[in-house]
């Protein structure tokens, strides 16, 4: 059933060996995700992709970010720091919001949800994991971030990469404990 759904799974950038992530890879990548619906085809979908030198830039970032808000600068820079360095590539997550605001706002996120749905659905074939982060620091007062558009918002980070992260079991409660089917007789 649905394999690519059931083998979706997070795994943690603990779990990554470090090595680079392809170029072509992520352009591929990118253009699954690029097939998520939208409402009136807004595409509401943008992604900032960090690899090699350009993950020092995203620390630089992060801390820019984070640094408007706290005062432990050096916590979240050995924290974030971390998972960045382990990760092959970095992508920032962002809402680009219709300009003429044609669907409501939660529509366009649920597109861009979805997108990333389409991403991490992708990442099996390539032996690749994945996790989606949405730090309050990041996606906190609505996602501002340097050099992003009025009408664009952080709304996370997915960190991905090769990786060697055992099978673990991933419970799922039954379905059949979330669903209310409604009929007339």
């Amino acid at each position: 059933m649905l394999p690519a759904i059931t083998a979706r799974r997070s795994v943690f950038p603990q779990f990554f060996t470090g090595a680079p992530v392809a170029q072509q890879t992520l352009e591929e990548l990118i253009e699954a995700a690029n097939f998520a619906p939208s409402h009136r085809k807004t595409e509401p979908w943008r992604f900032r992709v960090y690899r090699a030198g350009g993950k020092e830039q995203l620390k630089r970032e992060l801390l820019d970010v984070y640094g408007r808000q706290k005062d432990d600068v050096d916590a979240i820079a050995n924290k974030f720091g971390k998972k960045i360095d382990q990760s092959g590539a970095v992508l920032l997550i962002f809402l680009h919001r219709d300009p003429q605001e044609r669907v409501p706002e939660w529509e366009e996120i649920v597109a861009v949800g979805a997108a990333v749905e389409n991403l991490w659905l992708s990442l099996d074939a390539y032996d690749l994991g994945g996790y989606l982060s949405s730090p309050g620091f990041v996606c906190g007062d609505y996602g501002a971030w340097p050099g992003s558009a009025a009408n664009e918002r952080c709304l996370g980070m997915f960190y991905l990469g090769h990786h060697a992260a055992p099978d673990l079991i991933r419970p799922r409660g039954d379905w059949r404990d979330k669903v209310q089917f409604v009929a007339e007789n």
